[in-house]
């Protein structure tokens, strides 16, 4: 997968590190846009991974941007993959987003998406909210659930220069068997949460994988078991801001 990617890790990452900074009529709260890589990225970058994303597809996301926006205090941000695509966030995020300086961005009714297309949806998520405003790099994050966290871990091993962070929610990121990622040094620097359900068949797998990322040299990791959480249900603001405030602080 890795070798598959390298190009387009390549363009964004260049497009991620020279887009516009923060304009100066910003929008804030609540918003829903409808746009495309070509829009993002232009035409000669987007048609470089068309046969993932299709240069004039669609791209429709739910965004929330703190009311209390400033540049001179760059928010992070958080990528939530789902496979839900919710068009609303979570009960009560809305008010860990305020707290924890944090901009929100998530697929808004994509339906089921192949898992490389929703990678690379992700990725684009980062230019495009970068054109806008201007973000802490060092806490662009990505939360993941369900089926979701196969094309997050992917995102994570691809552009470790542009994800600082991810929590994976009652799910298990792939499975490097005997196949270490080429990236395995750049991760290192990264950080990772594996939040656990209290039910058999997830507790085995987040031990698994958390313990797979330690034994890996990734080392800025953290397992937090949560017994009332379940397969498919986001976590609450309390322990969504508890996630945070652990990657924040990993070292």
């Amino acid at each position: 997968m890795f070798y598959r990617f390298i190009i387009i890790l390549l363009s964004i990452t260049l497009s991620f590190s020279l887009s516009l900074q923060a304009q100066e009529n910003v929008q804030t709260g609540r918003l829903e846009v409808v746009t495309s890589s070509t829009k993002i990225l232009g035409a000669q970058a987007a048609n470089g991974f068309s046969e993932t994303l299709d240069s004039d597809d669609e791209i429709k996301w739910s965004i929330y941007v703190p009311e209390n926006y400033d540049p001179s205090s760059p928010p992070g941000m958080v990528v939530h993959m789902t496979t839900q695509n919710m068009a609303k966030m979570p009960i009560g995020w809305t008010t860990a987003l305020n707290e924890k300086n944090l901009i929100w961005i998530s697929l808004n009714k994509a339906g089921q998406l192949k898992q490389n297309k929703e990678m690379l949806i992700a990725v684009l998520s980062t230019p495009y909210i970068q054109e806008k405003y201007k973000i802490d790099r060092n806490r662009v994050y990505i939360v993941a659930s369900t089926d979701s966290c196969y094309p997050a871990s992917a995102a994570m091993e691809v552009y470790p220069d542009i994800f600082k962070g991810i929590v994976y929610s009652t799910c298990e990121p792939i499975n490097w068997k005997n196949n270490t990622p080429q990236s395995i040094e750049q991760m290192k620097e990264n950080r990772y949460v594996f939040v656990s359900s209290n039910e058999r068949d997830i507790k085995i797998a987040m031990r698994r994988a958390y313990k797979k990322y330690t034994n890996s040299g990734l080392a800025k990791a953290k397992y937090i078991l949560i017994p009332k959480l379940f397969y498919g249900k986001q976590i609450d603001r309390r322990k969504f801001a508890q996630s945070i405030d652990i990657l924040d602080n990993l070292n």
